[in-house]
């Protein structure tokens, strides 16, 4: 199918042309008849035709000015110039802006039909032109991900592939010179990454560094693996190389926070040269990811006196005020009711996202813009302070409070409450029941 707008000042002219393109062409649509350039410019810019039967001279602006605006436009039109006149000035002037044909009136049948079935097949051409094209590129696409999804598995399996890293730097047209390893984890993310916010997240990253350097990026079921690969003589020493990919950690993450509001921590191995001391890097990061500094463990000692649950328990109270004062948007007093009423199942942002309408990812934005918190946090809140409620106010076992606040089990339960509420299930019961501990 095509489109077409005939612009000429006689109005016979014009209908003349619509009938008869409507006669001998039933696969092309005419979206406007215009009688003047001004008319020409306005609805070729809007309505993007596949071709326009311009006449040439027209009131006001001419065809010749009005098609000259919309190649500045960037207006991608196949031109027809339609006219009585034959002067040479006016066909130079149509070749020299590369129109696509230069018809004279009256229009002679068979010159017509010639000259529009050549500018249609001329579209069509390029068209499937485009298709293979996309579809090469499609093809290439998934052919690099997957190449980059095995090159980092085979680092985590200890045994770096050599013919995969071999196809990814002949398809970059770059030379292997040395890597180094990051991994980055979304911090409070206690459900392991689901299939739409590992290629987000891949997507995130590589628009972030792409530019600036060669990466790989594969987001797994227990965080983002990123390589990060140097360039022949890129750095004058070990240290600057480093340097340069701390920064460039530093800015996935930023960007990563920037796209997907959530709190992100990042463990870097060293550079390595070889290929097959990558997996160190890899082991490097992941110590790097879970080295405690001193700020952190004075962190963890103010949450074991209790201070976490209280924190928490506020924050709860702080998000259903807003809530209930109008302080939130409709998506997200909706979205925050849903979870109350279903924290006890296993539901995802992405569940929450499709009950209530909208995208997963616009969801988690709107939630930590208007609350100050990620869906994940307000979720774990929700659930610790439940279970210390149930602790304190019942002789529920582990297991059924487990059950009850949405955890799969009771030793994962345990493990999130004493992180979250600085205390363990055990001290809450002795607490606020009043209960001395029993004797060994």
């Amino acid at each position: 199918m095509f489109t077409l707008i005939i612009a000429d000042d006689e109005k016979a002219a014009c209908k003349r042309l619509e009938l008869f393109t409507k006669r001998e062409f039933p696969d092309i649509e005419i979206v406007a008849i215009v009688n003047d350039g001004y008319e020409l410019v306005r609805s070729a810019a809007a309505l993007m035709p596949d071709i326009a039967i311009v006449d040439m001279n027209m009131p006001g602006m001419n065809g010749i000015q009005a098609i000259r605006i919309l190649h500045e436009r960037k207006v991608n039109t196949r031109f027809i110039i339609n006219t009585a006149y034959d002067e040479f000035d006016y066909v130079k002037q149509a070749l020299d802006m590369k129109v696509d044909a230069y018809l004279l009136k009256p229009e002679k049948k068979e010159h017509f039909l010639e000259t529009v079935r050549k500018v249609c097949d001329s579209i069509r051409r390029e068209r499937e032109e485009e298709d293979s094209r996309n579809r090469m590129n499609s093809l290439l696409t998934g052919i690099h991900s997957v190449v980059e999804s095995d090159i980092v598995y085979s680092v985590l399996m200890k045994e770096p592939s050599e013919h995969s890293m071999r196809m990814y730097c002949d398809m970059n047209h770059i030379q292997f010179c040395g890597a180094a390893m990051a991994t980055i984890l979304p911090t409070g993310f206690e459900e392991r990454l689901r299939a739409p916010e590992k290629n987000v997240w891949n997507e995130i990253v590589h628009r972030a560094l792409d530019s600036l350097c060669n990466c790989i990026v594969n987001a797994t079921d227990h965080g983002i693996n990123l390589i990060i690969l140097v360039q022949p003589l890129q750095f004058k020493d070990r240290q600057e190389t480093e340097n340069w990919i701390r920064d460039l950690v530093w800015l996935a993450v930023e960007e990563l926070r920037r796209e997907y509001p959530m709190h992100f921590r990042a463990g870097i191995g060293g550079f390595y040269e070889s290929l097959s001391e990558l997996s160190r890097s890899y082991q490097e990061s992941l110590e790097g990811l879970y080295r405690k500094n001193p700020e952190t463990k004075e962190e963890e000692k103010g949450d074991e006196k209790g201070e976490g649950l209280e924190k928490w328990q506020e924050e709860l109270e702080r998000i259903h005020t807003l809530c209930r004062m109008d302080g939130a948007s409709d998506y997200v007093k909706e979205a925050i009711c849903y979870i109350d009423q279903n924290f006890a199942r296993d539901i995802s942002l992405d569940s929450v996202a499709e009950a209530i309408g909208i995208s997963s990812y616009y969801l988690s934005r709107i939630i930590s813009q208007e609350l100050g918190i990620t869906f994940v946090e307000y979720l774990t809140g929700l659930r610790i302070v439940e279970a210390a409620k149930l602790a304190a106010t019942t002789r529920l076992s582990l297991k059924q409070i487990a059950e009850r606040t949405g955890y799969p089990n009771d030793a994962y339960l345990c493990r999130v409450f004493k992180k979250y509420a600085g205390k363990t299930i055990g001290q809450i019961r002795r607490e606020e029941q009043k209960t001395p501990p029993q004797p060994r």
